[in-house]
C-alpha cells in the first residue's frame, strides 16, 4: 500500500474509532477540516507538526503512529 493510503487509512479509522469528525480533528490540532479531508483522500501527506499533533490527539507517541501506518504499508 503506499503510504499516502496508509497514512489514509489509519487517519480515518482512528478517527471513526473515537467517533469524532473531521472538522473536530482539525479545530483540536489546529488544522483545518479541508486539510483532513485530504489526507484522508489520500491526496496529501502530512507535515510532521500535524502528524506529532495528531498522534497526541489520539495518546500515541509519534513512534506509535507512525508504527499503526508503516504497518499498512507492508
Amino acid at each position: 500500500m503506499p503510504i499516502n493510503s496508509a497514512v489514509a487509512e489509519t487517519l480515518r479509522e482512528l478517527r471513526q474509532e473515537k467517533g469524532i469528525s473531521q472538522e473536530m480533528l482539525a479545530e483540536a490540532i489546529d488544522s483545518h477540516q479541508v486539510y483532513i479531508s485530504e489526507i484522508e483522500n489520500g491526496k496529501k501527506i502530512p507535515s510532521l507538526p500535524v502528524l506529532y499533533k495528531t498522534a497526541h490527539f489520539f495518546n500515541l507517541s509519534l513512534s506509535e503512529f507512525t508504527a499503526l501506518i508503516e504497518a499498512k504499508m507492508n
